[in-house]
């Protein structure tokens, strides 16, 4: 029998959706396997609830869970009203044949041999059984593939990084084909377990089995080829990302680093900084690309709006070292006074590489 999802989930069946999420949120901290180590019965309580959220939050998973709710329900209560007509012992049959009534025949021998027909028959039947298990096996695999992809994405949020991938590389196993669980294993061992060649590899798999794939999965892959230091194929899948979405600034960001450290674009680089700068306004990454546009000015004997830049990047974070050091490089040509006060100021906060600078231009 099914279980009733509500009684799991402790809710009325008139509960709203954020009755639903309220009362899952409450039981899934409750029952986390991470808040009860080696306990079973607390995993399995935990996938239930999981179930019933799945369900329940789903307009349309839980009008069909309803109708089938309300028809067992409705079975219930008639087997209550009238338990005579559900137990075998009221079930009536006929008396034995007396010995007239019955008929016996001397069986020929030939008869006992089986047919062309017959064997037709049997190899059909056998043939049906083999078709039936295997369809069988396909759909319980793609039932346990999905169960196993979902409660991972549900890990994930829960920051429960390595229970997660366990659980995708399950559910791959139960699913092959399935892009989404490629590309949710990618992400972890990407950002998390720093494994770009496992990363890599799945990215692949999920760009190949998707008709159309997304600008994330080229986003992703793009970075995966820059960690592994291959720079040319990094700014093909960046640009594809960008062609597939044209706002996904972070990609203008990546690009930006790829073309400007690696593969010396400066030009191309600094216009990929600017479109950053003028959409995004994560501080951090502000920080970081007007620290990389300011070296890219730099590098091309812009000094005045290299520094430009690096004071912009100075007034979102004033303890940022590096952007010291490099605004002293900037005015160590024009301004040696102002250059070893930053070089001196790089050097407290901590950038060892400042001390160079401060024994070449600051030794009076």
């Amino acid at each position: 029998m099914e279980p009733d999802y509500y009684t799991v989930l402790g809710i009325s069946t008139t509960a709203t959706l954020l009755e639903v999420k309220a009362a899952y949120k409450r039981l899934a901290l409750k029952y986390h396997p991470d808040k009860n180590p080696g306990n079973a019965r607390a995993e399995e309580q935990f996938k239930l609830v999981s179930a019933a959220y799945q369900t329940l939050s789903n307009p349309g998973k839980r009008a069909r869970y309803d109708l089938r709710l309300q028809y067992q329900r409705t079975q219930q209560h008639t087997i209550r009203q009238n338990p005579q007509q559900y137990d075998a012992r009221y079930y009536q049959t006929r008396p034995p044949a007396s010995v007239s009534e019955r008929h016996y025949r001397t069986i020929r021998r030939d008869e006992n041999r089986f047919s062309r027909k017959d064997w037709y028959i049997t190899f059909a039947f056998v043939g049906g059984l083999l078709l039936i298990s295997l369809l069988l096996k396909v759909v319980m695999d793609s039932v346990t593939g999905e169960d196993k992809y979902k409660t991972a994405l549900v890990y994930i949020q829960h920051g429960n990084y390595s229970s997660a991938h366990r659980l995708l590389s399950d559910a791959i196993a139960f699913q092959p084909e399935n892009a989404g669980a490629y590309q949710a294993r990618a992400s972890i061992e990407l950002n998390i377990f720093e494994d770009y060649h496992a990363a890599l590899e799945d990215l692949n798999q999920a760009i190949a089995l998707q008709a159309k794939p997304s600008a994330v999965a080229y986003y992703m892959r793009g970075r995966s080829y820059q960690q592994l230091e291959q720079y040319g194929q990094a700014e093909a899948d960046l640009t594809r990302a960008l062609q597939l979405n044209k706002k996904l600034w972070n990609a203008y960001l990546k690009r930006g680093q790829v073309r400007l450290f690696y593969l010396h674009k400066y030009k191309p680089a600094l216009q990929d900084f600017s479109v950053f700068l003028k959409h995004s306004q994560d501080k951090p990454r502000r920080v970081e690309a007007l620290t990389y546009r300011g070296f890219g000015y730099f590098k091309l004997g812009k000094h005045t709006l290299a520094e430009q830049d690096y004071r912009q990047a100075l007034a979102l974070n004033s303890q940022n070292g590096r952007v010291y050091y490099l605004l002293g490089r900037v005015e160590a040509a024009q301004q040696p006074d102002s250059a070893c006060v930053h070089f001196g100021k790089a050097y407290q906060l901590g950038y060892s590489a400042a001390l160079l600078e401060l024994r070449e231009h600051c030794q009076n």
